[in-house]
């Protein structure tokens, strides 16, 4: 039996906490981005590279990646339905990042990449959260 569709909030009605935890959670991503950049760039200046450029590729994408995903943090805060789809995909891209960690010696480093992705991936997905930031 299909369920009753989940009612749209209301314009102007308060957000729940359960969204301002998942904007809260991916704005610890994107501060776990800016921490990769600024790794890679100690990395640069102290140790030196082969090949600056691509470290300095990679730091401006990971700095890029990082506003963008503060962006849609703010857009969701806002409940607003676009922030929604992007961060979905984030949060695939995070995941299958995070889980070679696991095999190739860094198991801690794959669980800070893969439960707040998985966390905030159900959270958007939650009925409380769709109804506020649905369309």
């Amino acid at each position: 039996m299909p369920s009753a569709p989940t009612p749209k909030a209301a314009p102007g009605s308060p957000r729940t906490p359960l969204v301002t935890v998942i904007a809260a959670l991916v704005g610890f991503e994107a501060l776990l981005l800016l921490a990769g950049a600024a790794y890679l760039v100690h990395g640069l200046v102290v140790e030196g590279s082969r090949a600056p450029a691509a470290v300095i590729s990679v730091v401006v994408l990971a700095v890029g990646f990082a506003a963008a995903i503060t962006f849609c943090a703010r857009g969701l805060l806002a409940l607003a339905a676009w922030s929604r789809s992007p961060l979905v995909v984030w949060q695939v891209l995070q995941v299958a990042a995070g889980l070679p960690a696991f095999n190739g010696g860094s198991p801690l480093l794959g669980l800070v990449l893969v439960l707040p992705a998985v966390a905030v991936g159900v959270g958007l997905f939650l009925p409380s959260v769709s109804a506020q930031v649905g369309r």
